[in-house]
């Protein structure tokens, strides 16, 4: 399990590498110019729509944004293609051992988790190590696919069988809706001294009878804030779709009070209209308790010179 907390931190490493040299190449003329024939099929791409792109193609892209399985599965499909392609495609090592290893961890989860032994902490980690390794793959490798595709090293073709569109290119879906006006209810519970489970509801009238409500029709999206207990610090935001969210609390977080809410989203990009903002507290561990009786008993230990002297004091 170290290695796959060790995934998790060399995460934050792989952005700058490659987005910087990405940023680098089409801040420079020289290298769009001589990029010219895939610039150009970039920029023609601008007016393909989903009619011009094949329905397995299509379907391939979308599930990036479906089920555990198909997320793996494009996860696989991703990894043995690059992986098949390396010398060709001169892919960062450095990456595909991240996404190797992510998806023989991710195998074993999701394994673990249909079994009868699968337990709430190995679902915790599974979404986790899931949104990790998607994230990945929909921001660091779709970022290197588009700036192969402009030098010329990659087709079309390869950033579709990738499972990713091309600048420009629009999956058919429909216009954008309109914010929703529904309030999200939170309902928080906390499932040991690291994780927390928070169900998403619509919320009710003040004298509704309690029962769950589901989400509003038309909607998809939810994101949930977690704050301090000031009002102020934000320490998680997270955007889900899904009713059960088991969230992970950083370190730091043993015996301390927070607040939680949640707003349902039709995009990413509206407004959130938090509904009602409920408390929680996360129990504190052994090691907590046993380290707060040993900083109890050094001040006492350090507070008696203190007092015989300033007794001696008063003596003379």
């Amino acid at each position: 399990m170290e290695t796959l907390f060790q995934l998790l931190i060399r995460t934050v490493g792989i952005v700058s590498d490659l987005s910087i040299p990405f940023f680098a190449f089409l801040a420079d003329p020289e290298n769009l110019l001589s990029a010219g024939g895939g610039l150009s099929l970039a920029l023609a791409a601008g007016n393909a729509t989903y009619s011009s792109i094949p329905d397995g193609v299509l379907a391939n892209i979308r599930r990036w944004h479906g089920s555990i399985d198909a997320k793996f599965d494009n996860l696989d499909n991703l990894v043995n293609l690059v992986t098949a392609s390396q010398t060709k495609w001169n892919f960062p090592q450095a990456l595909l051992d991240q996404l190797t290893s992510g998806r023989s961890e991710l195998a074993k989860l999701i394994a673990r988790c249909r079994s009868n032994y699968g337990s709430t902490a190995d679902r915790a980690v599974r979404n986790t190590l899931l949104r990790t390794i998607i994230g990945l793959c929909l921001n660091q490798v779709k970022s290197w696919a588009h700036m192969q595709y402009f030098a010329g090293v990659l087709t079309m073709d390869d950033v579709h069988l990738l499972g990713f569109f091309l600048p420009g290119e629009t999956g058919g879906r429909r216009a954008r809706q309109e914010a929703t006006d529904a309030l999200a209810e939170v309902k928080v519970s906390v499932i040991n001294m690291d994780f927390i489970r928070v169900v998403i509801d619509q919320a009710t009238t003040e004298n509704a009878a309690l029962t769950a409500h589901g989400w509003p029709t038309g909607v998809r999206l939810a994101v949930i804030v977690i704050m301090a207990a000031d009002g102020k610090t934000e320490v998680c935001r997270q955007y889900t779709s899904r009713l059960h969210n088991d969230i992970r609390m950083p370190d730091g977080s043993h015996g301390k009070l927070f607040i939680i809410k949640a707003a349902f989203l039709k995009h990413v990009e509206d407004v959130p209209k938090f509904g009602p903002e409920p408390t929680f507290s996360m129990p504190l561990t052994t090691e907590d308790l046993a380290g707060t009786v040993n900083r109890r008993r050094q001040e006492t230990s350090d507070a008696q010179p203190r007092e015989v002297e300033h007794n001696r004091q008063e003596a003379e």
